[in-house]
């Protein structure tokens, strides 16, 4: 397949190590396991859920030192959880957290992130999330940064570490990168985009096989994703920081997409997942035990609590018709009065608070008040009788 365009459980095995290096090399490291979930998700693979909305549910944990400090400020975890956003939202996939942040205190695991972490404070109704400190001196060998994930039907969680160093050497956060995103992807069921190329370890899926460079079976090797053209693993070669361009392309049959979230690329080119990736993650939320992390409607953000009824009096209006949104939550609202003829006559954008509409001047009649909260229209039949 070609490129697109930027557009817009718990295992005593851990499943994948991401680690990303100075020369923008990938790394990885796949454990052999028992656990075979894409034998979970190939009876669902045809099934098509992208028209709903989900809702993921997470937990957030920082690692800091036994003395409370260092780690991941809370002003950190908002611009991380929003990158997060950033790669998911296109698709309708959010995330339902709290605004609470677990502390783990404890110096000797700040300074060396590994699967231990997995043992402190594990949820089995959502995705846990575990965040080491960007630019601590940590273990000689873990001098840059990766992620790690663990998924399974018990529990599912991922943790990120260090930095990654851009094209001028400035380190980088691999938490506030796409890198994040890449492993919340493989807690959805998504592979990497080189998945099956020959050499690989077996990564837990009995059928691994590599993607041909034409595509012609993406539907049963590679990643499974018919819209992710076929990759050799671009760490081999490597990925221009400037150019995102592959080193490899040379004489390649290979024309790998060096912007997608799932690929080995250099992380500061990782920018979208794919239509058909976050079809395979939608699937797997609707079908698979991410069911219990997870749930999916027409609404659109359900994580997003219904909205309140919306409270307006009197009607009929006289000389004014009011909007009472104080009991609704902090926000910007707007609305929209129209007469019969499809006409705006009135119109404006108020907090929860008591808004006014003036209708003293409107002819007296029919009209509809289209009052907008969190994306969803409601609309009211207004009778003007002066």
């Amino acid at each position: 397949m070609k490129k697109l365009t930027a557009t817009y459980r718990y295992l005593p095995l851990f499943i994948l190590l991401v680690s990303f290096s100075v020369s923008s090399q990938t790394f990885c490291l796949n454990s052999t396991s028992t656990y075979d979930r894409e034998a979970l998700i190939a009876p669902y693979r045809n099934l098509d859920y992208t028209g709903y909305s989900f809702c993921v549910k997470i937990y957030v944990h920082v690692v800091r030192r036994t003395d409370s400090t260092g780690g991941q400020s809370p002003t950190d975890v908002n611009e991380i959880l929003a990158k997060l956003d950033s790669a998911f939202n296109p698709y309708q996939i959010y995330f339902d957290w709290d605004n609470t942040i677990d502390y783990i205190n404890d110096t000797s695991k700040y300074i060396a992130p590994n699967g231990t972490i997995w043992f402190e404070n594990p949820h089995d109704d959502g995705v846990d999330i575990y965040l080491f400190d960007d630019n601590e001196a940590l273990l000689p060998l873990l001098s840059t940064g990766g992620g790690d994930t663990n998924s399974a039907p018990e529990r599912s969680e991922f943790y990120t570490f260090g930095y990654y160093l851009d094209e001028n050497n400035n380190e980088q956060s691999i938490a506030k990168s796409y890198a994040l995103a890449h492993e919340m992807g493989h807690v959805l069921f998504l592979w990497h985009t080189h998945h099956g190329t020959d050499g690989q370890p077996n990564a837990n899926d009995p059928n691994l096989c590599p993607e041909y460079p034409s595509g012609s079976n993406s539907t049963t090797c590679g990643d499974y994703v018919t819209d992710t053209p076929a990759d050799p693993n671009m760490s081999t070669e490597g990925v221009d920081k400037i150019t995102c361009e592959w080193l490899g392309a040379v004489n390649s049959p290979f024309d790998p997409d060096e912007h997608n979230i799932m690929s080995y690329s250099y992380v500061g080119c990782l920018e979208y997942f794919t239509f058909q990736q976050s079809r395979r993650m939608k699937n797997a939320m609707a079908s698979t035990y991410l069911q219990d992390l997870s749930n999916y409607s027409t609404a659109t953000n359900p994580c997003l609590p219904p909205p309140t009824p919306l409270n307006y009096f009197p009607n009929s209006a006289n000389q004014e018709l009011n909007l009472d949104l104080t009991d609704k939550p902090v926000a910007n609202y707007s609305y929209m009065l129209y007469d019969s003829t499809g006409i705006v006559v009135a119109s404006g954008e108020s907090q929860n608070v008591l808004e006014t509409i003036d209708t003293s001047t409107l002819t007296e009649g029919i009209y509809f008040l289209h009052f907008y909260e969190n994306g969803l229209l409601t609309i009211k039949q207004i009778i003007v009788d002066h």
